[in-house]
């Protein structure tokens, strides 16, 4: 949704091809928090799998016949048994993880295809690329991590969602799923240490709420589970410090481990938020921040460093503005949906 209205601001005329919940009611364009400026044709199905993925690949199929694109722009890999039928429309293609199985021949087969640029998310993921499939050469690649967009404090001020936040404590957020690996037990450790410093877990469906909230001993550690995506920029406006404590394993749903080439979504948002991000030091999550520089790098595994990084970001405000206001200046110059929109088109 954030990339199709990049797109569309750039002048382009973009219709987005998804699908989704049946009796969906929510509006799509509210939810994420995009105007509506570009078609989106929604299938309204539950997800069975494959089963789901062959129904709406024949729908993708009907509606580019009936859209008649110049430009194909994918990110749905099933759906490369469909466009390969259009070879005479150019395709980008966009990936998030090294292909395997029946995938590995379906991009193999495409980029012999109409696919004529591949789009991945590290320079670490397009590393593993070239290993399990050498012919991705034959094509341009561009590497653009994921993105957020700017922060309009005034607008986002007005709008707070209120999370009744005690603000004579130093308040830390955490914003994003609560797979396996994302650190929810470190910060429950770090909790222990810092009985004043109240620690605000946003995120999750309600069976992770309530998994984590079981082994939740602390009065400090507050889950106020899911929200939509269009309330970010309030809920990050009231943290003092954000935290993305990653782990070595970092689980999808699907149990998927993405740590090695992963680029989060929350790292982006947090830096709109011109807040002090403190983070885990993973080599792929050195490709977007900086130890000291627009971050706090940290060992991932080791509770105590996470303490000591917050309270030297208490202590020392000008270390904490400099991160923060670092973190905002480098997502508006590198980072927005805007540039990667602009960067990916243009290669």
């Amino acid at each position: 949704m954030k990339m199709c209205q990049a797109i569309a601001y750039q002048g382009h005329k973009v219709s987005l091809i998804t699908r989704g919940i049946k009796n969906n009611k929510v509006n799509d364009y509210d939810y994420y928090g995009v105007k509506p400026n570009f078609k989106l044709y929604k299938l309204k199905i539950n997800n069975y799998r494959f089963i789901s993925s062959f129904i709406f690949s024949i729908y993708i199929y009907y509606k580019i016949i009936i859209i008649k694109p110049e430009l194909i722009y994918s990110r749905h890999r099933f759906s490369l048994i469909v466009t390969r039928f259009f070879n005479h429309i150019p395709m980008i293609f966009e990936d998030h993880s090294p292909p395997s199985g029946i995938y590995k021949s379906l991009i193999k087969n495409s980029i012999n295809s109409n696919i004529y640029k591949i789009v991945l998310i590290s320079n670490a993921l397009e590393n593993l690329y070239k290993k399990i499939l050498p012919s991705i050469k034959r094509v341009k690649v561009v590497i653009a991590h994921d993105g957020a967009d700017p922060i309009n404090k005034k607008i986002v001020q007005s709008k707070n969602i209120n999370l009744k936040i005690n603000k004579s404590k130093i308040n830390c957020g955490y914003i994003g799923h609560l797979y396996e690996g994302r650190g929810i037990g470190i910060i429950l450790e770090i909790a222990k240490y810092l009985t004043e410093t109240s620690f605000h877990i946003v995120g999750g469906n309600e069976s992770d709420v309530n998994f984590w909230r079981s082994k939740n001993m602390r009065t400090n550690v507050i889950f106020h589970g899911y929200v939509n995506n269009n309330k970010i920029p309030s809920i990050l406006n009231q943290f003092d410090i954000l935290l993305a404590p990653y782990q070595k394993q970092v689980l999808l749903e699907n149990k998927l481990n993405t740590a090695q080439w992963m680029s989060p979504l929350k790292i982006f948002e947090y830096m709109a938020a011109g807040k002090p991000i403190i983070c885990s030091d993973l080599l792929v999550i050195k490709e977007i921040l900086t130890h000291r520089v627009n971050a706090l790098l940290v060992n991932s595994d080791n509770p105590k460093e996470w303490v000591q990084s917050i309270i030297e970001v208490c202590s020392d405000s000008s270390l904490s503005n400099q991160l923060g206001q670092r973190a905002r200046i480098d997502l508006l110059k590198d980072f927005t949906w805007k540039i990667r929109a602009k960067k990916i088109l243009n290669e």
